[in-house]
This record gives structure tokens, sequence and C-alpha cells, in this order.
């Protein structure tokens, strides 16, 4: 299996339920992982981009999901899954994990977070 990894990027959303939370936006991370079979990985290797699959692709993707201010961060996270899924027929496993930085909520210090494993 090869694996495609985006880690630890940021973006500025307005994801969540609370009024704060739509009106100031926050802090977010993403960490995405695609993993995909290699046939024949001895007598081969990948030497060209449709033979793997694009990061920057799947940065676009999880950029114009994210751009989109939803209640649930499970929803956006089902949402990024779905559409890796409709543009990588060859993706057999996605794990990715949504993280709030210090979501707004009284007396608490640290994030939260959503994780969510697809595979075939």
């Amino acid at each position: 299996m090869m694996q495609v990894k985006l880690e630890q990027v940021a973006f500025y959303a307005y994801h969540g339920l609370y009024p704060v939370e739509v009106k100031t936006g926050g802090q977010f991370l993403v960490n995405l992982s695609v993993s995909y079979p290699i046939h024949n990985p001895v007598d081969s290797s990948i030497i060209s981009l449709p033979e793997s699959v694009d990061y920057v692709s799947l940065y676009q993707i999880v950029q114009e999901r994210m751009s989109k201010p939803t209640p649930l961060l499970e929803t956006v996270v089902m949402d990024i899954v779905s559409a890796i899924c409709s543009s990588f027929s060859q993706i057999t496993c996605i794990d990715i994990q949504l993280v709030k930085v210090n979501p707004p909520i009284p007396g608490f210090q640290g994030n939260t977070s959503v994780q969510y494993r697809w595979e075939i």
C-alpha cells in the first residue's frame, strides 16, 4: 500500500453550532491520509502522477469543503471523504482528522477533534 498524506494543514473557518463560532470563526487543522494498492511493487516504480494520488488535488478538495460553514465537524469530514472517493477510484482507505484549535468553551484549554476512517 502507498500512502499520501496532508499533515497539520491550517485553515481559518466558520464551523460550529454556537453563534460565536459562526460569527468569529476559528483555527482548524486537517490531517489526511489516503492509501491505495501498488501493483507489482518489486518490478516497477511510480514514475508519473496518474499512477499516484495528487496531493495538490487532495488539498484543493479539503480547501473547498473547509470554506463552507457547517455546524458539525462530522459532516465536514464525511463530505471530504466522499469527494476524495469520487475523484480517486484507486483509493482503498482514508483517514481524516479535523482539529478545532482552542474552541470557545469557557475554562477549556486545548483542542477538540473528530476523526473518521473509511475503507473498502
